[in-house]
């Protein structure tokens, strides 16, 4: 007998008992639906293979299939511009697959105003295999996420047992100087996301370590994940950015025209 929600239930129960609702094994992907198309998913794709390889799901949908499946979530939903988010749930030797979408954006006011970041309370350790891919172990980023908005800021940004620089609880984060870009190792313990994944190999972004007092020594920063591509960042912890919003937009827009051509 299983008991759920107030009532004893023996076979059939109102949810799916899985390894991925029951111990957290599963990973996901979110991607951007722009005029009804998605951004990099060629990419998002790979990344969700990757990641169920790893947790040992036995992934069988082919690119065709997932997009195809992803697609008619967006006709039905009818959404033009938002996000599609793509869960799969180890069940077994098998697997779960949910498929949602929204028409939340990230609006050109707040990038225009930049945001607000803190460092997070809790720390992430380096060696945790788990940075390393979008796994449903996602409750301290939420945590810490809705920490930072409770103190009416927009972001926390996680250091390590070392006190280096990782990842937001939702982005990957880069600091500029002299027009260069910077932007943690992987192994200090991060996702290496997609855009990330592209200002590396596309845009000659340099992978360095990054100290938690080294947010004094820079020119300005930014956020970056596949939402919002490109966000400012106005002021971290006390450090406030003079931002070169140009050069940024400018940054953005060529991310852009590769998002269908990957």
């Amino acid at each position: 007998m299983i008991y759920f929600n107030d009532r004893f239930f023996e076979e059939k129960i109102p949810y799916k008992i899985n390894e991925g609702l029951m111990f957290g094994i599963g990973v996901f992907e979110t991607i951007k639906i722009t005029n009804g198309k998605l951004e990099f998913f060629d990419m998002h794709y790979e990344r969700l293979k990757y990641g169920c390889d790893r947790l040992n799901i036995n992934f069988t949908l082919s690119r065709d299939q997932v997009l195809k499946k992803s697609m008619n979530v967006i006709k039905v939903n009818k959404n033009i511009n938002g996000s599609l988010k793509i869960n799969i749930l180890k069940n077994k030797e098998e697997f779960d697959i949910i498929i949602t979408s929204k028409n939340k954006i990230y609006s050109e006011k707040i990038k225009k105003i930049g945001y607000k970041i803190i460092f997070a309370r809790n720390k992430k350790f380096s060696q945790n295999p788990l940075n390393y891919i979008k796994s449903n172990n996602y409750a301290i980023n939420i945590l810490e996420l809705n920490r930072a908005l409770t103190l009416n800021k927009n972001e926390a940004i996680f250091l390590n047992e070392k006190d280096e620089i990782t990842e937001g609880t939702i982005s990957n984060v880069f600091f500029v100087k002299n027009k260069e870009i910077y932007t943690p190792k992987l192994e200090c313990g991060l996702l290496n996301g997609i855009i990330r994944r592209i200002l590396v190999e596309k845009f000659n972004v340099k992978e360095v370590i990054i100290k938690d007092k080294d947010i004094y020594n820079f020119d300005y920063a930014f956020l970056s994940n596949s939402l919002m591509r490109i966000m400012p960042i106005r002021n971290f912890e006390d450090m406030e950015y003079n931002l070169d919003v140009d050069f940024l937009r400018e940054l953005e827009d060529k991310i852009e025209k590769l998002a269908f051509n990957n």
